[in-house]
């Protein structure tokens, strides 16, 4: 069975290079990722990049959003946020909410200018009208430190529940900061215990910090 397995996967990653070979945009985005994740094939980001811009050269949105990722993230060349920035925007503008997203945080992080919250803020809400939940975590943000919007807790709360409840881990975290300021201890240890199943290692090691200061348990 075992060999089986192991043999339509090699099967797979063959038609997927075949097909990403003969110009098919999303056979290129698939083959990009492999490669990126390193686990079917050796990683090699170098190679990723090269199909990402294959796929965006045939107007694939997010091949403009992976190649944001990697221009970001320094995945196969140097971290060029501005290039970054460029390549969201046109993801964004294709009406990926996953470039939105992006170029949203390209532009409150300031990565080719001062930065922009007014700007990103509507970029944030366009992520936000696709059902994007890692938008809804931001824009409860933006509510609860008064970034472009007058500050409004309870305008933050309600994006912060709207996070959690589409299994965003920093929705978890931050409805849970607020069910612990209402007293409601029991309810948000649960959230912070999925923001801990959840969350990624960086994250999960700030919100112990957190929970250790608070005397959260």
């Amino acid at each position: 069975m075992r060999g089986e397995w192991q043999g339509s996967v090699v099967d797979g990653v063959e038609a997927i290079c075949a097909l990403a070979g003969a110009g098919q945009a999303d056979a290129q985005l698939m083959l990009g990722q492999i490669l990126l994740d390193g686990r079917f094939l050796p990683r090699d980001e170098g190679a990723a990049l090269g199909w990402f811009l294959a796929a965006a050269r045939h107007g694939h949105p997010m091949g403009h959003n992976m190649v944001g990722r990697c221009c970001e993230l320094g995945w196969g060349l140097a971290p060029a946020p501005a290039e970054a920035l460029r390549w969201y925007r046109a993801a964004a503008c294709a009406g990926l909410d996953w470039g939105m997203y992006n170029y949203a945080t390209g532009l409150s992080l300031g990565w080719d200018g001062p930065p922009d919250h007014v700007r990103a803020l509507a970029w944030f809400r366009r992520a936000a009208a696709r059902g994007h939940c890692k938008s809804f975590n931001i824009i409860g943000g933006f509510y609860e430190d008064g970034w472009a919007v007058a500050r409004d807790l309870d305008q933050a709360r309600a994006w912060y529940v709207r996070a959690a409840e589409g299994g965003d881990f920093r929705g978890h975290f931050n409805f849970g900061r607020f069910l612990l300021a209402e007293g409601r201890h029991a309810q948000a240890r649960r959230h912070f215990d999925i923001a801990r199943r959840t969350g990624t290692p960086a994250f999960r090691a700030q919100m112990e910090r957190f929970l250790a200061e608070s005397e959260v348990r």
